[in-house]
C-alpha cells in the first residue's frame, strides 16, 4: 500500500511531460488540419478537427492534473475515432489511417491499464488498421487535389511516425537511466558509495577464483574506524555520518579499478585487493591509515583514525577463513592501540 507522503514517480512524471510536449504537437497538428479541410472544401471534417483541438486541450488539462492514465485513455479515443471518421469520409489513398498505429502505442503507456486489457485494445485497433484496407467503401467525397493522394499518404505517415518515435526513443532513455540508477542502489551503500555486503561477496568470489587461475596474490583487509561510538555519543549522529563519508572517500581515492572496498558494518571496512602482494598491500594501507588521520573536520578536537588487519588470501582457504584472520588482525591492531596495522601471522594462514 503507497504511503500518502510518498515521493512522486519521477519516472511517471517524466513521462507525463514528455506526453505534454507531444500532445501539444498533436493538437498544432489538428489546428492545421481545420485550415486543411477548409481549403479542400470538407468542411464535415473541418469541424471534427475543432471537436479535436477541444478534445487535446482537455487531455493537456488533465495531464498538467497529473491524470496521466485518463488522457492516454483520451488521446488514444480521438485518434483512432479521427483516423476511422476520415478514411471513412475521404478514403485510405490519404494515409490516415496510419494514426491508428499511434493510438495503440498510446494505450500501452498507460501503466494503469492491465497488461491484457492494453494488448486486447491495441489488438483491436491493430485489426481495425487492417480492415480499412478492405472493408471500406469507396470515399463519397471527391476532394480537390486527389492527383496529391500519394504525397499527402506520404507525409501522413512522416507526420504520425514522428511522435511515435520521439516518445519511445525517451521513454527507452528514462528507463535505460533508471535501470542504471537501481543497479547502482542495489550494489552500493548509500551513505558512503561503497558496495554493500550482498553483492559484494560475489565479485570477491569472482576475483579470487581469477587470482587463483592467473596465479596471483590477493589480500583481504579488514578496517574499522577507532573509538567510533565516542563521535556519535559526543559529536552526534550527523557528524558521525560526515566521518564514515569522509573516511570512505579516502578509501576509494586509495583503491584501484580491480579493488573491492565493501562497507561491511556500522563503521566496519572490508578492502579485498587482487594482484597484490602483503608487502604492497602493507604499503597501501598504510598509506590509508595516514591520509584518514590527516583529516580535519569543524569540530578541531575530533581526531579520526583507524585500525586494519591484513591477511593473505591462500588458494585453498575459503572466504570465511581469511576474513577471519583478518578480523583478528584486526583485534590486535585494537589491542596494540589502535591507529595501526597488522598482518596474520604466516602460521595461521597455512
Amino acid at each position: 500500500m503507497d504511503h500518502p507522503h510518498k515521493k512522486p514517480n519521477e519516472v511517471e512524471q517524466l513521462k507525463s511531460q514528455l506526453l505534454l510536449k507531444v500532445a501539444w504537437y498533436c493538437l498544432f497538428l489538428h489546428a492545421m488540419l481545420i485550415l486543411v479541410f477548409l481549403f479542400v472544401e470538407v468542411e464535415l471534417l473541418a469541424l471534427f478537427n475543432i471537436f479535436s483541438v477541444a478534445t487535446w486541450w482537455f487531455g493537456i488539462k488533465l495531464l498538467q492534473k497529473d491524470y496521466l492514465s485518463l488522457a492516454l485513455r483520451i488521446f488514444s479515443l480521438e485518434v483512432t475515432a479521427h483516423s476511422i471518421v476520415v478514411c471513412l469520409l475521404i478514403g485510405t489513398d490519404y494515409g490516415f489511417q496510419f494514426y491508428l498505429w499511434a493510438a495503440s502505442c498510446l494505450l500501452l503507456l498507460d501503466i494503469q491499464l492491465k497488461l491484457k486489457q492494453a494488448v486486447s485494445w491495441c489488438t483491436a485497433i491493430i485489426i481495425m488498421f487492417a480492415y480499412t484496407y478492405i472493408g471500406f467503401i469507396p470515399s463519397p467525397y471527391q476532394i480537390a487535389y486527389h492527383e496529391y493522394a500519394p504525397y499527402i499518404h506520404f507525409l501522413n505517415v512522416v507526420v504520425c511516425g514522428i511522435p511515435m518515435i520521439y516518445t519511445i526513443g525517451l521513454i527507452r532513455e528514462i528507463t535505460i537511466n533508471q535501470r542504471k540508477e537501481l543497479e547502482i542502489l542495489a550494489a552500493h551503500d548509500s551513505l558512503t558509495h561503497l558496495f554493500n555486503r550482498r553483492y559484494a561477496l560475489g565479485l570477491i568470489h569472482r576475483a579470487q577464483q581469477s587470482c587463483v587461475s592467473q596465479k596471483t596474490p590477493i589480500c583481504v583487509v579488514m578496517a574499522d574506524i577507532d573509538h567510533f561510538k565516542r563521535v556519535n555519543d559526543r559529536y552526534g549522529h550527523e557528524l558521525g555520518d560526515e566521518v564514515i563519508f569522509r573516511v570512505s572517500g579516502q578509501l576509494k581515492r586509495h583503491l584501484n579499478d580491480a579493488d573491492i572496498g565493501v562497507r561491511w558494518g556500522g563503521e566496519e571496512f572490508l578492502l579485498v585487493l587482487p594482484n597484490c602482494s602483503l608487502i604492497e598491500t602493507q604499503q597501501r594501507i598504510e598509506n590509508i591509515r595516514q591520509a584518514v588521520e590527516a583529516m580535519s573536520f569543524q569540530a578541531d578536537d575530533l581526531c579520526v583514525t583507524m585500525s586494519f588487519g591484513i591477511a593473505l588470501w591462500h588458494p585453498t582457504q575459503s572466504f570465511e577463513s581469511v576474513l577471519k584472520y583478518a578480523d583478528v588482525a584486526l583485534y590486535n591492531s585494537k589491542h596494540k592501540g589502535r591507529n595501526t596495522l597488522t598482518i596474520a601471522p604466516e602460521s595461521a594462514l597455512t
